[in-house]
């Protein structure tokens, strides 16, 4: 009896762990509001009642009672490689499977590659092809909305000119400007002890600015996902050297970086960052003001300027 006694608590104790919350993620999501293009239809909890899915499609989802499935049919006449990714509703954290036309062969599965605890696959699909995506809820009694997106790779892009120090572009003052990091890669990071406060993991580009004494430097940005912006002084050296970072929670934009030189002149480099540890290629909108010496600039220091 005891010995049943024992298993049965083991079980028990096993169950719980299986649906343990995962840790808080150190930095919160902010719900994502995508361009809508479909709501899911219920039921589809089956690859027999499955929503149609294409490319660029935008879905409005929801577990909406603990155990639903979501299930949506992709047709892909053209040929390679789709991402599928769900966005941050309400649900905190998704699984996501993709299976091939038969519904039972898995093909792929993720559970936290996408934003904080939501999904994400990348499957490179021959052409004419019909796979099935399903979405659950991490927890077994987990609810809440999220959106599901579809899209397909963009053709590979070279590395930007200034893609790292080496080849830092000149920050063009007073101006506004569109940046495209495609093909970026990631050479430059903060942990959570640097300047913005959290960890920087993405791809990143390279600005260069001359400050003289007393030259306050202004730029704001807003792009498509979780952006960080650092300004440093030794490329070796980024978190050591840094003297301004800003990372709003995700959501919160444009960003906005504030530094004053002072008394230290000199040649900075502004890094264009992000959050996550997912590569992210995209448009970045950004202002540069500011950058205007005070009455205590001295004419020498503003003569250094054009040498």
């Amino acid at each position: 009896m005891q010995k049943v006694i024992i298993v049965l608590l083991a079980v028990v104790l096993l169950a719980g762990l299986a649906q343990a919350q995962k840790p808080a993620l150190e930095k919160p999501l902010t719900p994502l509001s995508l361009r809508l293009d479909l709501t899911e239809n219920e039921p589809n909890d089956d690859c027999t009642v499955a929503d149609y899915l294409t490319v660029d499609d935008n879905y409005s989802c929801a577990i909406d009672l603990a155990g639903d499935e979501d299930w949506f049919e992709v047709f892909y006449p053209a040929g390679g490689s789709l991402t599928f990714e769900t966005h941050p509703g309400d649900a905190g954290d998704t699984k996501m499977y993709l299976y091939a036309d038969d519904c039972s062969t898995e093909l792929a599965f993720d559970d936290d590659d996408g934003e904080g605890y939501y999904s994400l696959i990348e499957y490179e699909l021959p052409a004419n092809t019909t796979v099935y995506v399903r979405v659950i809820h991490y927890s077994a009694t987990g609810t809440g909305s999220y959106f599901l997106t579809c899209t397909e790779a963009e053709p590979l892009c070279p590395a930007p000119v200034n893609n790292t120090c080496a080849g830092a572009l000149p920050l063009p003052f007073g101006s506004s400007f569109t940046v495209d990091n495609c093909g970026a890669t990631n050479d430059y990071a903060m942990t959570s002890s640097g300047c913005t406060g959290y960890a920087t993991s993405d791809i990143d580009i390279v600005y260069s600015v001359d400050l003289v004494e007393d030259q306050q430097l202004t730029v704001s940005a807003i792009s498509t996902y979780d952006i960080a912006m650092y300004l440093i002084t030794d490329c070796n050296d980024p978190e050591g050297s840094c003297v301004a970072g800003i990372d709003l929670t995700y959501g919160s934009q444009p960003e906005t970086l504030i530094f004053d030189a002072g008394a230290n002149p000199g040649t900075y480099y502004l890094i264009l960052d992000g959050y996550s540890s997912t590569a992210h290629e995209g448009i970045w909108e950004v202002t540069v003001d500011g950058v205007v010496p005070t009455e205590s600039t001295s004419f020498d220091s503003l003569k250094s300027m054009y040498r």
